[in-house]
């Protein structure tokens, strides 16, 4: 039998969705191995003198390099060649030794966001503008009720074409996301004939208008008789209480989910972590799970999201088996603070070249990071906002059909715009102004003074391990 390796890539580019890729080929002594193009499932990779271990963690006994997905790889493990295909209908394929290639590896990763650039392509004609940006700016200006403004901007019909197109591409998201996930909680999953009203569906809430808006659309596609689960992270590191901007926010939105769909059980749950409990949580299992990410922000977002995601209160831990998150969202929608910054220095042109390059790096930045943080807990993440279909139509839409962070349109309102609109028209009336918050400093276990932890290693995942004449699997 003839394998053609032309016939595996094709197949491995018609995949869609979360994943990482190991397929080894006994007749060629091949192995394939990717993650999906906006790198949402992780994968790493450590070569020593006779070795080659691929794994989802590995932890800081091996140094090791997340696998990019810029490209399919293809190992020959005859000759320790590699190589790299595009994700492109034509491919540009590369070739070179295997050491090499974990040596430009070694290289990116250490780039911080200010090294990477991108080639701006700019489809439509920003210096000229359109009859929408004229409109949005004079309704801003006419008055600074942000209902008003919200109200006024959806009847606009490119607008209200546009939040119609999002509202349906991210309902079909999330539904996809939920409909082939059996409807039974973690203790109900092994159990035959069981009618499960627990919670087997979570979300990561901050109470911010991302999460609150997957929280609302999910709740059509989860069993009426299911609770959903909340899970709210607080840290007292420097706070007497665990009243932190992330709890105030959580509270006030949980009242909007109850009001606008009261059927349904929302249980709220408040995670609170003392200083203790994360500091040997942070040595012993957090470092591990972070590695080789190691600036003092992994640490910080990385023990937030392992915290959440373990969804401990001081009642019970949750059951759920799938977390949603609202990565992505920023990235789409221009939600930073500077983007706002680039909008007053360089206009629509510099606005839009920015969000061409925050989503080029999104892939290289943290959701391979999460994934091993959420996934050590038994939970699958689910990110709808980067959905394929979702995602592809967003990142055409014109700048200002995005956001609008003009002088007129403060904070909580030009920022993520169209978002926020999506939310007022759904019915979140107070969260669709709630201001954007870092998840570090809401949840407040972000300091600044503190450096990144080494850690011992407790190491549980599946690893794939090439020796010299064969690959074996084993679980350690």
């Amino acid at each position: 039998m003839i394998v053609q390796i032309d016939k595996v890539i094709n197949v491995l580019k018609s995949l869609k969705g979360p994943f990482s890729l190991i397929y080894y080929c006994k007749v060629t002594n091949k192995l394939y191995f990717t993650r999906d193009r906006f790198g949402r499932n992780s994968l790493l990779i450590h070569k020593n003198s006779n070795s080659l271990v691929l794994s989802s963690v590995l932890g800081t006994q091996y140094e090791n390099y997340e696998v990019p997905v810029s490209h399919i790889s293809v190992l020959d493990l005859n000759t320790h060649k590699i190589l790299l295909y595009t994700w492109k209908a034509t491919d540009i394929v590369q070739q070179c030794n295997l050491g090499d290639w974990l040596k430009t590896l070694q290289l990116k990763q250490s780039l911080s966001d200010l090294d990477f650039t991108v080639e701006a392509n700019i489809p439509w004609d920003i210096d000229g503008l359109d009859d929408t940006v004229s409109f949005i700016e004079s309704v801003a200006k006419k008055t600074k009720c942000n209902v008003t403004i919200m109200k006024t901007l959806s009847q606009h019909p490119e607008i209200q074409t546009t939040i119609n197109k999002i509202m349906y591409l991210l309902n079909k998201s999330i539904h996809k996301r939920l409909k082939r996930q059996p409807n039974l909680c973690r203790n109900c999953l092994k159990i035959t004939e069981i009618n499960c009203s627990h919670s087997a569906v979570g979300v990561l809430f901050s109470g911010g208008l991302d999460c609150t808006i997957l929280a609302l659309l999910a709740d059509k596609y989860v069993p009426k008789n299911q609770s959903i689960d909340l899970l709210n992270v607080a840290f007292n590191k420097e706070n007497p209480t665990y009243d932190v901007p992330d709890r105030i926010t959580g509270r006030k939105s949980l009242e909007e989910l109850r009001r606008l769909c009261p059927l349904r059980k929302w249980t709220f749950k408040e995670i609170n972590v003392p200083k203790e409990e994360l500091e040997e949580f942070q040595i012993s299992v957090i470092a591990d799970l972070i590695y080789p990410r190691q600036t003092i922000l992994d640490e910080s977002l990385g023990s937030a999201l392992w915290f959440a995601a373990r969804g401990q209160d001081h009642h019970s831990v949750s059951n759920c088996r799938v977390l949603f998150s609202g990565t992505g969202a920023d990235e789409l929608f221009g939600g930073y603070t500077r983007h706002r910054a680039v909008f007053k220095r360089l206009g629509w042109a510099g606005l839009c070249k920015e969000l061409q390059l925050d989503w080029e790096r999104i892939p290289y930045r943290n959701l391979a990071r999460d994934n091993r943080v959420i996934c050590d807990h038994g939970r699958q993440p689910r990110m709808p906002y980067l959905d394929e279909e979702f995602a592809e139509f967003v990142i055409h839409l014109k700048p200002w059909l995005k956001c609008f962070p003009s002088k007129h349109l403060g904070h909580g309102l030009g920022d993520k715009l169209m978002l926020r609109l999506v939310a007022y028209n759904i019915g979140l009336m107070e969260v669709s102004t709630f201001p954007k918050r870092a998840l570090q400093f809401g949840s407040r276990v972000a300091n600044k003074n503190e450096k990144v932890n080494g850690g011992l290693v407790f190491l549980r995942a599946a690893f794939v391990l090439l020796e010299v004449g064969g690959l074996h699997i084993f679980t350690e």
